[in-house]
């Protein structure tokens, strides 16, 4: 039986391993591309692939569960095994990962006082039945079953979000419960106050950052106990929302940085390829202002969205064969780039007009958040005819987040977005080109002439 084990360093059958890791999310690459990726990220010089598992992509629905076509985990997991590389998975229900909920599905948020990420039963109980289900496809891909295998990951950054170390010790405790057999260990960032939280008795501390690698790995190996350091989460890149100026770059001496870490440790880079954010699952992330991400996930990674090599990845190649010897890799799948030229829209039609072709109606006194509706995605449509309230001058939403189109008469009124939306409105209908809030500033309103329009077909959400 074969053994992966952390002692005052990683041992891989009781020789010393020295794991070079790189990030490919296979749910934000097209299946088709999987064995591109991999063999691209094996002539690197890597020899360790690591992936997170997003539950809301595996369980859409309650008990519907999906690990087929693009979501086929355990077919990227034996593509990766066929090239020789190992495999680190990150099975925790948070990934963060800029993905939408940070992975965690949406249906959690139709049930009343949900608290997530605490020892908390409902959310526990629902944790342990996606695991029933999950961990029967990934245990048998260990190390110690012959697979390729060789960690996992408990919970993703926890430090930064709370101290419930009872929590986290429920964590690991259903994982080695369903299986578990190879070493675990969190990733926190590499500060005290989110090690000191995150860390957890019977997983391996590692840090994620960017840059200052000897600083960040000094306060790291004082919650390692002597054993390897590791940067869980090379940040080689960033990534891009909407309004941020332009395509966000790395730190410039990232190579630098590479080289630091394997002179003192271990390291997979985040992210060797980060592919693309399908359908609406970009995230979002709130500092002083809401930043939707954009549906690109390029990160300014050492491949491009589109899998192209970069002077980045011949750097880090270059880094690399300091320590390893650079395989030689034959890549085996034709990619053939195409220009589709435009799409042009012939015909249009207005949203309110049409309804009752494309939706149905749910009736109730109060609003009803989108989960309770079925609806996780995308906007939803309230309206109330107001017919006995007089001399109606302003109005207020309560409750809403993100992002309102507010309509009058079925003529649009205000466009609200993030804070906007705490703010109270004058309600004109008449020959007025932007809304205004009570002290009569404009908001960023499109004009009233006009009604919204949305393409043939589009869906509601």
């Amino acid at each position: 039986m074969r053994k992966f084990e952390i002692k005052d360093n990683f041992y891989l059958d009781g020789e010393p391993f020295q794991v070079i890791s790189g990030s490919i999310h296979y749910f934000r690459v097209v299946p088709e591309y999987w064995r591109d990726r991999l063999e691209k990220l094996k002539a690197m010089g890597c020899n360790t692939v690591e992936t997170y598992i997003a539950w809301n992509m595996h369980e859409p629905k309650k008990g519907q569960f999906c690990f087929e076509g693009g979501l086929d985990l355990v077919k990227f997991v034996r593509i990766a095994e066929g090239l020789g590389l190992y495999v680190i998975l990150r099975p925790s229900p948070y990934i963060c990962a800029e993905w939408e909920f940070g992975g965690l599905p949406a249906w959690l948020l139709q049930e009343d006082n949900m608290r997530l990420r605490a020892c908390y039963e409902p959310f526990l109980k629902h944790i342990r039945e996606y695991y029933d289900v999950l961990f029967p496809l990934i245990t048998p891909l260990q190390i110690t079953q012959g697979g390729p295998v060789i960690m996992m990951q408990v919970e993703n950054e926890y430090g930064y979000y709370g101290d419930d170390t009872r929590y986290m010790e429920t964590m690991r405790d259903i994982m080695l419960e369903r299986g578990v057999e190879v070493p675990l260990i969190t990733s926190d960032g590499p500060f005290e106050e989110s090690l000191s939280c995150g860390c957890l008795e019977g997983a391996h501390p590692t840090g994620n950052f960017g840059s200052r690698t000897k600083e960040r790995f000094q306060v790291l190996s004082s919650y390692t106990k002597g054993g390897p350091l590791m940067c869980a989460e090379f940040w080689v890149g960033w990534f891009d929302h909407w309004g941020n100026g332009g395509h966000m770059k790395g730190n410039p001496d990232s190579p630098q940085d590479l080289d630091d870490m394997l002179d003192m440790g271990h390291v997979n880079i985040y992210m060797f390829e980060g592919g693309t954010n399908f359908g609406f699952m970009n995230g979002s992330n709130y500092y002083d202002e809401l930043t939707p991400d954009v549906t690109s996930y390029d990160y300014d990674a050492l491949l491009t969205e589109a899998g192209d090599f970069t002077q980045k990845y011949r750097d880090f190649q270059a880094v690399i064969s300091k320590y390893r010897e650079i395989p030689e890799v034959e890549f085996t799948t034709k990619i053939t780039k195409k220009a589709y030229g435009e799409v042009t829209a012939i015909d249009k039609v207005g949203l309110l007009e049409v309804l009752e072709d494309i939706s149905s109606p749910i009736v109730d006194t109060f609003p009803i958040c989108m989960e309770k509706c079925g609806q996780n995605y995308g906007y939803i449509l309230y309206h109330s005819p107001l017919q006995r309230e007089k001399n109606i001058e302003r109005i207020r939403l309560w409750g809403a987040n993100d992002r309102a189109n507010i309509f009058v008469d079925k003529k649009p009124l205000v466009t609200l977005y993030d804070r906007e939306l705490t703010g109270e409105y004058n309600v004109r209908t008449k020959s007025v080109k932007k809304a205004e809030d009570v002290n009569g500033n404009q908001t960023s309103s499109e004009p009233l002439a006009e009604p919204v329009t949305f393409p043939v077909g589009a869906p509601l959400d």
